[in-house]
């Protein structure tokens, strides 16, 4: 029998007596399956020894490889806030199989079985060596996040995750050809279908071709950056995330709303955060009471108050008597504030209404509201 002869080739002898060390020869010899009881052992042992010998040697190139890239990206503070042995476990999965593979030599298998795992051995090589990639490109893409949060641009932090997400899917297709070529997997004919069947393909994928468009319509036109308020279709929040196929806004109820990229190439976009002056409009209302020599002044008041103040527009602005209202003496007010952002706007504009209502104070002014005056008349007899 081919196990009794295994047992009696020069490469198994130690197998053997290490094995006769613990168990009768005669349980060893036991077929389980078409595969001898020793080999099913010396399997579970080796399974065991392999992975312990490919996470040793997977820590020690983890520690390796971790060195080169801080050299690369001359980062240590980034690269201390990193999750330790990052790259352990995809090193460890290609180095399982081949260790796996040059101990199980000695259990001394058929062709048929050492076939499948050399092919198992293969698929897992590969498997890690994606698995890494994924793992450089996050590392990759955190590096370039932290990097360009520092800067004052805000268009490159949309390429931080267009990077990522193109790399993975680069690496996901090299994973998928390659363990088809090694499983024979008759890529010619699967590629001379996917040929025939183009026209079905674009037809049904024509949404996500448009996406895709739209992802690069946006990427050369730039109506947007990360963190940007807008106005899409409607929708109105600050810009999130850009992918290949939707980008996502966080409106101002703190819902996530997702706005296919294919929108992009006709909507109308509205880039709130885009603006280099935000604008005051609003009507104040005096009482009738208020004298004319009065009215002029508080006006020539609240012009100055615009002209001091540092938040304020210098060189456009209105303030203007403007109407006899159905209550009040109507003074149009009629500025801009450049702030960089929607809170410092509201901030700045309290500091300029309560400036308002000190020069009222100040002046005598009263400022009106609804009231209506009723007059009873008596009628003779």
């Amino acid at each position: 029998m081919y196990v009794d002869k295994a047992f009696d080739t020069g490469q198994h002898k130690r197998m053997k007596s290490l094995l006769l060390t613990f168990f009768s020869e005669q349980t060893l010899n036991i077929n389980i399956v078409g595969v001898a009881a020793w080999q099913w052992i010396g399997l579970f042992a080796l399974v065991v020894v392999s992975s312990v010998v490919s996470s040793l040697c997977a820590r020690a190139l983890d520690v390796s490889l971790v060195k080169t890239v801080s050299r690369f990206l001359k980062d240590v503070e980034f690269l201390k806030k990193q999750e330790t042995r990052f790259f352990a476990r995809p090193i460890n999965s290609i180095l399982l199989g081949w260790i796996f593979l040059l101990g199980a030599e000695s259990l001394g298998f058929s062709d048929a079985i050492v076939t499948i795992l050399v092919v198992s051995a293969k698929v897992l090589t590969f498997f890690g060596v994606v698995w890494l990639g994924f793992r450089l490109t996050d590392l990759i893409q955190d590096y370039i996040n932290v990097k360009t949060s520092k800067t004052a641009g805000k268009f490159d932090d949309l390429l931080a995750p267009l990077f990522g997400r193109s790399v993975k899917l680069f690496l996901v297709l090299f994973g998928i050809m390659s363990i088809a070529e090694i499983l024979n997997l008759p890529l010619s004919s699967l590629l001379t279908g996917l040929g025939i069947g183009g026209l079905a393909i674009a037809m049904a994928a024509k949404d996500t071709i448009a996406n895709v468009f739209g992802s690069l319509t946006i990427l050369v036109d730039r109506p947007f950056n990360i963190g940007d308020w807008v106005v899409v279709d409607g929708v109105e929040g600050t810009v999130e995330d850009l992918g290949f196929r939707s980008t996502r806004v966080r409106t101002f109820y703190n819902s996530l709303v997702t706005i296919p990229n294919a929108t992009m190439l006709t909507a109308v976009v509205d880039n709130m955060g885009e603006r280099q002056y935000r604008r005051v409009k609003m009507t104040l209302g005096v009482t009738y009471q208020t004298p004319a020599a009065k009215v002029e002044l508080f006006c020539e008041g609240i012009r100055e108050i615009i002209r001091d103040h540092p938040a304020t527009r210098k060189d456009y602005f209105h303030v203007y008597f403007h109407g006899f209202g159905a209550s009040s003496l109507d003074i149009l007010l009629y500025c801009f504030l450049e702030v960089p952002d929607w809170s410092d706007e509201l901030k700045q504009r309290q500091d300029v209404l309560l400036l308002i209502m000190k020069k009222a104070e100040e002046l005598g002014v009263a400022f009106a509201y609804p009231t209506q005056t009723l007059f009873l008349e008596k009628a003779e007899g």
